[in-house]
């Protein structure tokens, strides 16, 4: 495949995603008769997922308060470990490691179970009965993962803060009240809205992305193995774009509207 093919499979890709997003949110309207679902995802995609986030969280804030605290010892700075992680961690850690971990578990699930549905043709026969897939299947998950992300993203950043205050003052010589009055000095409300605005569309796209890749799947079982790939794939490049944008947009955004 030549360059000129590829550009134009990238610019029918997003044509494809554009109009299947929008297709989504032409049902929010009638998201009240699937409420059942959207609890269900829920717990799939938050419940489910809290294990495997708060063990990564636990060594994540450990390797994060032991680096930063031997790095800011060169200079005599330890004081600025705590206010460095709050900022660290509430800013970019649990929003973006905390989408990626819940895109390996709950974003893969959600991408081989609609394609399964896909290839053995489910979604043809709800379409058949009068059913739209997109209210059915697609709406409920991305509600779902909109609304658990920054709950889940908030629990990681909670976890990984402690370990790494453990690792800071009981394994190496900080003191306590050193690393949470930096903490308390430097974590601001515009950490905690980066966090929440970033959490909120990562957890989206995480969904968005497994059903729309369930979506175009078509074959038999390797069909549902390529939708699965694709979708942590593309979800994890989604997170990562979204956090530069994010990250360019709110400290502007939010210091014209609460500072004004």
């Amino acid at each position: 495949m030549n360059i000129k093919e590829r550009l134009r499979a990238s610019v029918e890709w997003i044509g494809e995603l554009t109009l299947f997003m929008g297709r989504t949110l032409q049902s929010v309207g009638h998201f009240g008769r699937r409420s059942g679902i959207f609890i269900n995802q829920c717990e799939f995609i938050g419940v489910s997922s809290l294990g495997i986030l708060c063990v990564a969280a636990v060594f994540i804030g450990a390797v994060l308060g032991y680096q930063l605290y031997k790095s800011f010892e060169l200079f005599g700075a330890q004081a600025l470990v705590g206010g460095t992680l709050g900022v660290g961690i509430f800013r970019e850690m649990a929003p973006v490691i905390g989408a990626i971990m819940v895109t390996g578990r709950a974003g893969a699930g959600i991408g081989a179970e609609v394609a399964s549905m896909r290839v053995t043709e489910q979604i043809d026969a709800l379409e058949v009965m009068g059913v739209n897939p997109y209210e059915y299947l697609v709406l409920p998950r991305v509600l779902a993962g909109a609304a658990m992300m920054p709950l889940l993203a908030f629990l990681f950043g909670g976890v990984s803060t402690i370990s790494s205050a453990i690792i800071a003052c009981s394994v190496l010589d900080l003191s306590y009240p050193v690393f949470w009055k930096g903490f308390r000095q430097w974590t601001d409300w515009i950490d905690l809205l980066h966090c929440f605005v970033k959490s909120v569309s990562f957890g989206a796209a995480l969904a968005w992305m497994g059903c729309f890749f369930g979506f175009r799947a078509s074959g038999g079982a390797r069909s549902v193995g390529l939708s699965t790939r694709s979708t942590v794939v593309a979800a994890c490049l989604m997170i990562l774009l979204l956090d530069y944008f994010w990250t360019m947009i709110l400290p502007l955004r939010a210091e014209r509207l609460f500072l004004k």
